[in-house]
Formats: structure tokens, C-alpha cells, sequence
């Protein structure tokens, strides 16, 4: 596997890095936020995005790019607001391959997050995946593994899970988060740092059918 390119290693896996995940994250935030939010400054900032997103809806990143970057650039929006453009943008880069430039947006995002754990999170794994990308996966893997640390509560504990006193993970996307540790891991000649990745995401995520097969077949294969 290691003289496989990154491109390579990750299509065998069946993993494209943020596809639509970090999309959905953000669209359901905007939406929760323009619900949640009084009449002020922040739903007004929140709706000014209602153009862009409307694009995304159609199929038309091309536009809704144009959109979200001239948000940005004549500084229409501020605080979080910014931080869900930034985060639009850059993963419509990503998907175009503007590694570089998604990068810039995912690292604005992330600035202007605050403590909204869905935007912030979903920037940092934006990060995460460009990282990866690029082949960078000592950058890659420092940032998962603060990703996993900062995120990440369920403990696997069976009896607490049955009885409901599991703790919750801040964001939904940590399991996908060790899987892509595990594959950076092993990618950097690390394997066993590898397999016990890949053995805690069957511990605590084997409830999910699609994380507990990846986990299985991968730990079969080192």
C-alpha cells in the first residue's frame, strides 16, 4: 500500500475525503440559525447568505461561489456569518480542486467560528482533507487527531450506552474523522498506530454499520 500515490490509497478505500458531509453541516447550521435567531444584526447577516445557498440548492456552485466570495470580499458579512461563507466557499474549491484556495477559506472559517462547534469543526476537517490531499499527511494527521481530541466524547462503554449515559460527540463527523486517521496513519508507514485507530473506531462507532465494515476489512488487511 505504501507505494500507492494518496489519490490512490483513498479512492481503494472507498473514502473520498468531505464530499457532501461538510454541506450538509453547514446548511443544516444556517438553517438552524436563521430559526433560532431574534430579529437584529445576526439574522440579518445570517440571510445574506440566502442568495448563495439558493445556488447550492440548484446545483450551481459555479455561482454560488461568485456569491459567497463577494460576500467575503466586500466584507457583507462578519462574525459567523463570515465563518459559513468562508466555509461554503472553500468546500465548493475543494470539489474543484483549488486545493490551495480551499485551504485559505477553511482557515478563515475556522478564525471566525467562535465556539459554534458545527462550523468550526466542519472547518477543521476541510483542513484535515486538503492536507490530505496535497499529500501532506504529517499536517493531516496533527489535525485529525486534535479534531478526534477536541470533538470526540463517546467512550464505547457498552453498559453506559444501554443505559443512556453514554456521553454525546460535539459534532456527528468524529467516527468519519478516525477513519481518516487510521488511513493517514498507515499511509506514513505507522501501523500500529493504524490498527488502534481503526480497533477504537469498532469500539466506540461499531454500532454503524458502514464504520464498523471499513473498520473490520481494514483491520483484516494489516
Amino acid at each position: 500500500m505504501a507505494e500507492n500515490t494518496h489519490k490512490e490509497f483513498f479512492i481503494a478505500y472507498g473514502s473520498k475525503i468531505i464530499t457532501a458531509v461538510v454541506v450538509v453541516l453547514i446548511l443544516v447550521a444556517v438553517v438552524v440559525q436563521i430559526n433560532q435567531s431574534n430579529k437584529g444584526t445576526r439574522k440579518q447577516q445570517t440571510e445574506l447568505l440566502g442568495q448563495g445557498l439558493n445556488f447550492i440548492y440548484d446545483g450551481d456552485d459555479e455561482k454560488a461561489l461568485v456569491e459567497f466570495e463577494r460576500l467575503i470580499q466586500n466584507q457583507e458579512v462578519s462574525g459567523l456569518a463570515f465563518a459559513k461563507a468562508a466555509l461554503l466557499a472553500g468546500n465548493i474549491k475543494y470539489k474543484k480542486g483549488d486545493f490551495d484556495g480551499a485551504a485559505v477559506l477553511f482557515q478563515k472559517s475556522l478564525d471566525n467560528a467562535a465556539d459554534v462547534d458545527l462550523i468550526a469543526a466542519a472547518a477543521m476537517h476541510g483542513r484535515a482533507s486538503v492536507a490530505i490531499e496535497k499529500g501532506d499527511f504529517a499536517s493531516a494527521v496533527g489535525l485529525l487527531e486534535k479534531f478526534v481530541a477536541k470533538y470526540g466524547e463517546r467512550t464505547g462503554d457498552l453498559s453506559d450506552r444501554y443505559r443512556k449515559a453514554e456521553p454525546v460527540d460535539a459534532v456527528p463527523s468524529v467516527p468519519d474523522a478516525l477513519w481518516k486517521l487510521a488511513l493517514v496513519y498507515q499511509q506514513m508507514g505507522a501501523n500500529d498506530k493504524a490498527k488502534a485507530t481503526a480497533e477504537k473506531l469498532l469500539k466506540v462507532y461499531g454500532d454503524s454499520q458502514i464504520y464498523s465494515d471499513k473498520a473490520k476489512k481494514f483491520i483484516a488487511s494489516l
